[in-house]
């Protein structure tokens, strides 16, 4: 006890190890603060956007004689919503820099989700800045400041050859000293998740616990570095630069040459193509024989084939028609585009391998439902969406039926797919394993250390 005690005025004494743990924690609290306020932002802009719609379907209501359907479908810009986890104001992901609320109208699809901007740059948060962010590159730094002079700290100072002398090895002390380090850092990451589930209301389920779990591994092998690094005995700037370089190769260079190969072997310009080819197919529609368009697109559409043929007046449903060809002409861009998409997701799954700050930052998004995969499913639950609103239309404008009041509140409305959370053990034992071989290959290392 008396030990564990002189242990602790040890690591708590020095001014450096005081203010890098205080830091961590100022750090850890602020970005959990502006993680909420930013969560709590994307989730008043898409209230916000149901609001509005619902207001929009009221007034309409009320007026005495409602517009014709194509008019209607024009106008009706229904509110759609990626559904977010609340561990999302943890691990922002994808979702800081995308639509999260995206309106949709029964015209063409691919122009509503590509013609646009994607940020507002004068709403977007300054920063980028999430526990996610503490976690996966502050907390090494954390951990290599406290522990990889431990060794050369007692050469420096002629106690590592006493140490050795001891009735217990020299790596029993290191090793008690390592273990309270972990043990304080650890219980600081849990002090961090728990306040964060406390104030986002969280609960304390599987993915909390799957997030402590990766947290623990991934300091383990931070851990396991320091160790190897102080195995070699050297002096103490070596062992700092060592720790530093190491840490800027897995957090920072491993990842950036892993997007930048991607952003080389996935370079696409589908969006600009698809926006250029669907301007020109709708520009060029206007020319064209109006009949012979329907007639077209009754072929992709057959359940409105009992349609009355076209007059010498402008009618919606060839404006609609054509909307829809134009989708259909960029149809093939649109399911390349999201090959490659895919592709690529699977190709940074498995490089991901080569950098644990990366492996480990994508975990998070997984499990926030922030990562690309995420993303591409709200998309997909878009196009459903736009189906549906197109057919709702279709029935009046092809049909020639009245649009009423009471089909006015009968307008689908999006809904949210349930969150799929899923948690791959498989990948968490194989992550351990490999962990743990280096923690264990460390220790052995560290256990033949003497004294020079």
């Amino acid at each position: 006890m008396l030990l564990f005690k002189l242990e602790c005025k040890r690591l708590f004494s020095g001014a450096i190890n005081k203010l890098v743990l205080l830091l961590f924690v100022i750090a850890g609290v602020f970005a959990i603060y502006q993680g909420a306020q930013g969560y709590k932002t994307l989730r008043i802009d898409q209230y916000k956007s149901k609001i509005v719609f619902q207001k929009e379907r009221e007034h309409v209501n009320k007026r005495e004689t409602l517009p014709a359907a194509g008019s209607l479908a024009y106008y009706a810009s229904a509110p759609t919503e990626w559904k977010l986890s609340p561990w999302a104001a943890l691990f922002v992901g994808e979702s800081h820099s995308s639509m999260v609320a995206s309106k949709v109208r029964a015209t063409a699809l691919q122009s509503q989700i590509f013609n646009r901007e994607i940020v507002n740059p004068a709403q977007q948060r300054t920063g980028g800045l999430d526990l996610g962010f503490v976690l996966v590159y502050l907390l090494p730094l954390v951990i290599g400041i406290l522990t990889v002079t431990l060794i050369s700290d007692e050469q420096h100072a002629g106690r590592w050859r006493m140490l050795n002398a001891l009735p217990k090895s020299a790596f029993s002390q290191v090793a008690k000293q390592l273990a309270l380090r972990f043990v304080v850092i650890w219980l600081l990451v849990i002090l961090l998740l728990v306040s964060a589930a406390m104030l986002l209301s969280l609960p304390f389920d599987g993915v909390f616990w799957t997030v402590l779990l990766a947290s623990t591994l991934y300091m383990v092998f931070w851990f396991a570095i320091a160790s190897l690094i102080m195995s070699f005995g050297k002096t103490s700037v070596f062992n700092s630069l060592a720790y530093l370089s190491s840490w800027v190769v897995f957090a920072m260079l491993v990842p950036s040459a892993v997007h930048l190969y991607l952003s080389n072997q996935y370079k696409t310009d589908a969006p600009l193509e698809i926006s250029l080819t669907q301007r020109v197919t709708l520009n060029d529609g206007w020319d064209k024989d109006k009949q012979q368009t329907l007639d077209t697109f009754l072929q992709h559409e057959p359940n409105w084939q009992d349609t009355a043929p076209l007059g010498e007046e402008f009618d919606w449903k060839w404006y609609y028609a054509q909307q829809h060809l134009s989708d259909v002409e960029v149809a093939q861009l649109w399911q390349q585009y999201r090959d490659n998409n895919q592709a690529r997701q699977q190709t940074l799954q498995t490089l991901s391998a080569l950098s644990p700050a990366l492996f480990f930052q994508l975990k998070l998004n997984q499990l926030a439902n922030t990562s690309s995969a995420d993303q591409a499913d709200y998309r997909l639950q878009v196009v459903e969406y736009h189906q549906q609103i197109r057919h709702f239309f279709y029935d009046f404008m092809f049909f020639d039926k009245p649009v009423t009041k009471t089909d006015v509140e009968n307008f689908p409305l999006f809904e949210a797919k349930p969150l799929n959370k899923e948690i791959n053990i498989w990948q968490i034992l194989i992550s351990a394993l490999v962990i743990f071989a280096l923690a264990f290959f460390s220790a052995v290392r560290l256990k033949q250390l003497r004294p020079i």
